[in-house]
């Protein structure tokens, strides 16, 4: 597929920014000169002057916004102090997801150190769905309880808080997800998306949001070490849930990620042991690859209480048999998902679904509800479309929503709301349950939305290009200066560069999995660059050494028996130069 480099323009505004910056930069005498490239990239992230460098290469807790700004802080916290004091139980309710589960456990383990052994309910992903139910609800109102606390759900359940209020239980909801037009009559609730709040942050995951709300509590009780100690599972959640790693943000996942490379927990040791992941070299995409989905599949496909569990635990024998356990489970979740994920590319080429149509919209009785989400990731990552996978639960059509830059599908399912049983989410995904027999005339209808909305340019892989550089002003002292601008992600992405008219230097190796490894050159330099490029069976016939051509690529260090040494990681190449 064609991609379209995107190259960031400079502007005469960001030209004197960094002027200024190089200004600064110079009078402050540093003992190295930053590259031009350095600069540039911290331009781009909106780093103006030598005091936003520091905070920016040196997150610090201290830079955190207000917790008590977020509109019914003070008043939940309040109310967790009452309960701290009196000894009441309490439950925490959350989602199945790394988020839900991350959250619960905080919390959990955040009452345990005031004495309390707080109800944990982790809702049943295929008979009770997503959210508040009221079968939590009546549980906790046999055991007496009189408040529940919810993360990373419970904006949309206004029916059942409703119910829950008129058994005399209260509700603090900790969410991050669009609030509907009506919302909860809760006790309080804790969302920076919701109308009236002045929150100046409005990114944070569902575990973020109650972060907050801890931050709150242990000011107010004097106890400031505590919140420190539970950025591990913020940062997990975090990254898991692809928020943007910007502000805010960006340092609760840098803190969480220093606490779980220098002392993690048992139960993250054990985890990172089962991927394979030494804790000093923990990133954003280990966790998103290869943590996280190892959480969520409990949720998807067995008992996400189970995951709760496992992150509460001490006791490494029994984390053992957990991950273990939830190990067998991940590997059954990849199997239903290379089987779900087969069938529906068949399905998609052979009815040229792409092609057609600006959005892709499946459903089958017989799909898991566990990995439909997964499936419209890799439709979106296929097609670039937004993708809608939907399963038949209880007579109903269940399914999860994908969607590409520029297109945000909570607010097309918004205008197709009159066709939906109930639905919720972000700007790029989101969760949907509609009826069987509405599936056809939603489909026309949100193929109408895609269709007004995406151009064949948004149809296009985009690559965002940070600057055009020359091989000559790659080298070590410069590549590790990029570990400064972790972590990655979304918001905060790994820096792409350009370089024209580069010559490829020997002849391309053919590695496993459709990999090439070659070497790089210019006409007027002696530099030459060793480059590896994934997935790129579809250059195969046309990467011959001699030739030139133009690459897009991140600069990553690859390590061989000890030995580190730079490498390109091709994104894209051009073969018509450019001048």
């Amino acid at each position: 597929m064609n991609k379209n480099w995107k190259l960031k323009e400079i502007n005469p505004k960001e030209e004197s920014n960094r002027e200024e910056l190089n200004h600064e930069l110079n009078n402050v005498k540093l003992n190295t000169k930053l590259p031009d490239a350095a600069i540039k990239l911290l331009i781009n992230r909106g780093i103006k002057n030598y005091a936003q460098l520091l905070d920016f290469f040196k997150p610090d807790l201290k830079q955190l916004h207000n917790p008590f700004d977020l509109k019914d802080s003070e008043k939940a916290a309040n109310r967790i102090i009452e309960v701290i004091n009196s000894k009441e139980r309490i439950m925490i309710l959350g989602d199945y997801d790394v988020d839900g589960t991350c959250g619960v456990s905080m919390f959990y383990l955040f009452l345990k150190k005031f004495g309390l052994d707080a109800k944990i309910y982790i809702p049943d992903r295929i008979n009770e769905g997503y959210g508040v139910s009221v079968k939590a609800i009546n549980e906790a109102h046999e055991a007496g309880i009189k408040l529940i606390v919810s993360i990373d759900c419970g904006i949309t359940a206004v029916e059942q808080i409703k119910y829950a209020k008129e058994l005399g239980i209260d509700f603090i909801i900790c969410d991050h997800h669009q609030t509907p037009d009506i919302i909860p009559d809760a006790f309080a609730i804790l969302n920076p998306l919701q109308k009236g709040d002045n929150y100046e942050f409005k990114f944070l995951c569902g575990t973020g949001v109650a972060f907050k709300l801890i931050q709150c509590i242990c000011t107010k009780l004097g106890k400031n070490d505590i919140p420190e100690n539970l950025l591990d599972f913020v940062a997990i959640a975090s990254a898991s849930d692809i928020v943007p790693i910007v502000d805010e943000n960006r340092i609760l996942i840098k803190k969480g990620l220093d606490f779980l490379k220098s002392k993690p927990r048992p139960s993250f040791r054990v985890l990172m042991e089962s991927s394979r992941i030494k804790p000093d070299t923990l990133t954003v995409p280990n966790i998103i690859f290869s943590i996280a989905p190892r959480i969520n599949a409990a949720g998807r496909l067995g008992d996400a209480k189970r995951v709760v569990e496992l992150l509460i635990s001490e006791d490494i024998t029994e984390l053992k048999d957990l991950v273990n356990s939830l190990n067998n489970v991940n590997e059954e979740r990849k199997e239903e998902d290379k089987k779900v994920t087969e069938y529906v590319y068949k399905y998609c080429e052979e009815n040229n679904l792409s092609k057609k149509y600006n959005s892709i919209i499946l459903h089958n009785d017989d799909w898991h509800p566990g990995v439909v989400g997964i499936v419209a990731a890799r439709l979106v990552e296929r097609y670039h479309l937004p993708s809608i996978v939907l399963t038949t639960v209880n007579g109903v059509a269940k399914g999860s929503a994908r969607s590409i830059n520029g297109f945000n599908v909570y607010e097309a399912l918004k205008s197709c709301e009159s066709l939906l049983v109930k639905y919720g989410g972000h700007y790029y995904a989101a969760g949907l349950e509609i009826e069987i027999s509405n599936i056809e005339k939603f489909r026309d209808a949100f193929n109408e939305i895609t269709s007004n909305q995406i151009s064949e340019e948004n149809k296009l892989h985009e690559i965002d290009i940070d600057c055009e550089i020359k091989l000559s002003d790659i080298n070590s002292y410069f590549a590790s200066m990029l570990k400064y601008f972790e972590p990655f992600g979304p918001g905060n992405p790994i820096p792409v560069f350009m370089t024209k008219n580069v010559i490829i230097d020997s002849e391309p190796v053919k590695l496993k999995q459709d990999t090439l490894k070659f070497t790089l050159s210019e006409e007027d330099s002696d530099v030459k660059q060793e480059a590896i490029f994934f997935n790129s069976s579809n250059h195969f016939d046309k990467i011959k050494k001699g030739i030139s051509c133009d690459i897009c690529y991140e600069i990553t260090f690859n390590e061989w028996r000890n030995t580190k040494y730079l490498q390109l990681k091709i994104k894209d190449i051009r073969y018509e130069r450019t001048q």
